[in-house]
Parts: structure tokens; sequence; C-alpha cells
């Protein structure tokens, strides 16, 4: 099936272009001064004339001149021999297998945002009421140990209660603790010596209240969250680097953090690499810590970032050169006197327009960038034609 697939490839568009071929100027063995020794189809080798004409194909032969009869009989086994007329029609293009550095630098985009490792939840284990509300508005700084709001809920006067007429219902204080009394509020209890009508929440820790659910005199159900308060001393850059490059990282890697709008720049290391990537940008989230000096940078901010790796040379080709079949990965070699053959191939990673080649050339090898997709159908038919003929079929003859 593969056979029959590329001889209609090249019968489709190798009489176009041999069309194509009819108007350049021919290639006598007067005009260039050598002796013509026969002439051949351009895409058939085995096809031969002793005289100008045309291929089965349609397409205009060309002359094979007695001083290239020697480079043609040494060519490679299972290469093809393209006259170089030809090739240059085709567009044929190639280029030296070479060592590439691979993963010097990475730029990514990435967005500030708060570590929720310095988040705190303020909640209440009780039903009550807010009765005093200091910390009134998103935005406000506390340090640890401010009154937040005072809280009525009869429930945790019941527990205070019992708290001070003698401990009788198993571990006082720890049911306080339970009931969401924080050491300074028992502290407070214990010096006035009565339970307390308003309880007192004090902040955790010293931050910014970044979320507000109530106002003063708001009812809040069992487990309600009155507010959240952000510590931001330090935040998270999220950046979502192409899943091709987060081979390169590691947890340690430096890097740099620009604000495209303030020009501030921030070094830092990679903090944390996710496990998942992202399926629909094809990306994967790499987390940053920065300290948060002077406000900046601000949480909601989108950052510029550039990764600073290790570099490892490869060797790699053009990834356009590799051509993918049933067999494997393969590319095609340009071995001299215009002469192409297939070469098989074990592929790495692909990156920057380079494909890394893991085995099957060497340095310094020559590979065909652009007109591959003909030879190769033009390698395949011929190999196709060998297996018709070692099964018996006609040859063209000479």
């Amino acid at each position: 099936m593969r056979v029959f697939i590329s001889l209609l490839f090249v019968l489709v568009f190798g009489v176009g272009i041999g069309v194509g071929l009819k108007i350049l100027p021919s290639s006598g063995g007067e005009q260039t001064g050598r002796k013509v020794a026969y002439w051949v189809a351009p895409m058939d080798p085995g096809f031969r004339r002793d005289e100008p004409g045309q291929s089965p194909m349609g397409m205009d032969l060309v002359p094979v001149y007695e001083g290239e009869l020697s480079s043609a009989a040494n060519a490679p086994d299972g290469a093809i021999r393209i006259d170089p007329v030809y090739t240059h029609t085709l567009g044929v293009k190639t280029a030296e297998v070479t060592q590439r550095a691979f993963g010097e630098s990475i730029r990514a985009f990435g967005r500030v945002t708060p570590n929720t490792r310095l988040e705190h939840a303020v909640d209440v284990r009780t039903k009550g009421w807010v009765v005093d509300l200091v910390a009134d508005a998103v935005g406000d700084t506390v340090k640890k140990g401010d009154l937040l709001f005072t809280y009525y809920s009869p429930e945790l006067m019941t527990a205070q209660s019992d708290f001070l007429i003698g401990r009788r219902v198993g571990n006082a204080e720890q049911r306080l603790r339970l009931h969401g009394m924080d050491a300074k509020s028992i502290a407070v209890l214990k010096k006035e010596g009565r339970f307390l009508e308003r309880t007192p929440f004090y902040a955790p820790i010293d931050g910014t209240v970044s979320i507000l659910n109530v106002r003063k005199g708001a009812h809040v159900n069992e487990g309600g969250n009155v507010m959240t308060i952000q510590d931001f001393s330090k935040v998270w850059v999220n950046v979502d680097v192409p899943v091709r490059d987060i081979q390169f990282l590691a947890v340690g890697t430096s890097a740099k953090v620009t604000v495209p709008e303030t020009g501030a720049v921030f070094e830092t290391v990679i903090d944390f690499i996710h496990h998942v990537a992202d399926p629909d940008k094809r990306t994967g989230m790499v987390r940053l810590i920065l300290n948060h000096e002077n406000g900046e940078p601000k949480p909601g901010s989108y950052v510029d970032v550039v990764f600073h790796t290790d570099s490892e040379s490869r060797l790699a080709v053009p990834v356009e050169a590799v051509l993918y079949g049933a067999q494997g990965a393969h590319v095609m070699e340009d071995v001299g006197d215009g002469s192409f053959k297939p070469v098989m191939v074990e592929t790495g990673i692909t990156a920057y327009g380079l494909t890394e080649i893991k085995s099957g050339l060497t340095q310094g090898q020559r590979i065909v960038t652009s007109g591959q997709f003909m030879l190769d159908a033009e390698s395949n038919l011929k190999g196709g034609m060998a297996s018709m003929k070692s099964n018996g079929g006609n040859d063209h003859g000479e």
C-alpha cells in the first residue's frame, strides 16, 4: 500500500514538474563540450535511452556524461541519484548535522499571586453575632494580637460560665479553645473573673485583611468565616512554561523576574514545579517565591520571567528534516554526487526549531531540509520497483 501511495504521489507531482522542465534549455553534449554516455529518466535511473526523449511519466530525459559514470557506480547502497537540474527544480536544500545548545535561557510569562501558605482564615465555631468590628475594611493592616472584633454567642458564654464556676464539665479550658477562644481571650477571661458577653477575637498573625465577609451586627452561623488575613511579606509567581522547556528546569534553578510597567527586577529560584500540565495551553506551572518589599511586586501583576539553565550540547537537525513513517523516524542524507538515501534515526527532545538526534547520524553529515518528501517518495518507489523486479517484474530496459 505504501509503495502504491508513493507511486501515485510521484506520478501526480512528478508529471507537473516534468512539464515545467520542458521549458528549460536542453543540456546536450554539444553545448557543454562533454560527451553524453546516455539519457536517463530524472525519477528513474533504470530507464535509459541513447538519445533525448521522454520518460514514461512524461518528463524530459536528462543526460548522463561519461565523467559521471564512476560516481553513479559508486553510489551507496539504497541511495537514489537525482540530476542536479532536477534537484534545483525541486528546491532541495541541505544542512549539516551539528551540536547545538539546548536550554540556555527560557523565557515565559507569570502572574503574581498571594502566598496561600501565609494566609489565615478567622472563623467562629459557634452561632452568634458580631458586636464590634474593628478591622472593618479589606486592606486594613493588623498586627498579631490586635483586636479584630467582639462576638456574642450564647454557647460560648455557657462554656465560659462552666470554666468560671469550677470546671464542672471535663477540661473547661480546653472547651474554650474548642469553641474558638485563643490564649489571649482566655487570659482576659481569667483576669476579669466573669464570663465575657462580648468575646474578643484577636489577629493571629501580622498581615492585611484580604477577605471580609461580615459587617457590624451580622449574624454568623457555626463554622462561618468572618475574615481572612493575608501575610504579604512573601508572594508567589506562577509561571506558565511550555511543556517542551520544563525538562530543562529543576527546583533551585535561578530566575529573573521583571515587572514591565515599573521595570523592577527581582532575582529568585524555582520553589516548585507542578506535576500536571495544562492540556489546553500545553504549559506546565512553575512557582517562584519573591520578597514583597515596599508593596512590590503587587499580586495580580503580570511579569516577564527568564530562567537561567545549564545549557547542554546535543546532536541536532532542523525539525522539518525529520520524516516519520511506519518504521519510525528517518531523514534523507545527502551522500554527494546528487545521491540521497534514507537513514533511520532515534530522536530525542524537540525545542527551538531543532530535534535532538540520539543515534543514526554523526556530526558533519548533510541532511535534506527542503524537498525531502519528494526524495523520500522516490526512495520508496525505487524500493517498490526493486521488489517487483525480484518477483519477476519487467524492467524498463535500456
